[in-house]
């Protein structure tokens, strides 16, 4: 029986602390902001008077930079940080939409405004023309439509490469432009305005 491999975890940046500090000297930055360079004993005492820790904060420079500060609390925002960063980067999403090279006019102005809306929520696009049975033979009509398409999509997006062929499928990636979006969805609210009397 084979063992499952574990995925390996980004590991939390820890800090050395308090006796921990094992150089010599250290570069002491106070609250106020002033530094001075220390014994790493005689540091220790000066954050244990102050009710605070020896945080050691930069190991690489000569000496090591610490700051006397509260551990518990410094470790509590830099957890608050990474929680907000992870809230804030939203994974992306492929989403695709197959069209046939004999589409007609409707089902490609529904489907092309389903991906614009995609485009839009920020979701990576593939649109894919499929070939059905003998249908390869219209080769140049899933190039025409893919180039309706990628016009169609301007205004939200860029196309990622140019369409390619893989078996009887010719596909293209379309990734959303924010800015393109932002100058989109402006436009649109202003012509809604302008409907209202």
């Amino acid at each position: 029986m084979r063992k499952k491999r574990s995925t390996p975890q980004k590991q939390k940046q820890t800090y050395r602390v308090n006796e921990q500090i094992r150089v010599p000297e250290v570069r002491v930055v106070f609250k106020d902001g002033s530094q001075e360079i220390l014994k790493t004993g005689e540091a220790r005492r000066i954050a244990e008077q102050e009710h605070l820790d020896l945080i050691e904060v930069q190991p690489t420079a000569n000496p090591p930079v610490c700051k006397i500060d509260n551990y518990g609390k410094l470790q509590y925002m830099l957890d608050k940080k990474e929680k907000d960063r992870k809230k804030k980067s939203k994974p992306t999403e492929l989403k695709e939409l197959r069209f046939h090279p004999n589409t007609d006019t409707h089902d490609f102005d529904f489907k092309s405004a389903h991906l614009e809306e995609f485009l839009r929520k920020g979701n990576k696009v593939r649109a894919t023309v499929v070939f059905l049975g003998r249908s390869i033979i219209y080769k140049d009509k899933g190039f025409e439509l893919v180039e309706r398409l990628t016009e169609r999509l301007s205004n939200v997006s860029n196309p990622e490469g140019q369409p390619k062929f893989e078996g009887k499928r010719l596909y293209i990636y379309f990734e959303p432009d924010k800015k393109k979006i932002e100058a989109y969805e402006r436009q649109l609210a202003k012509m809604k305005k302008e409907e209202k009397p």
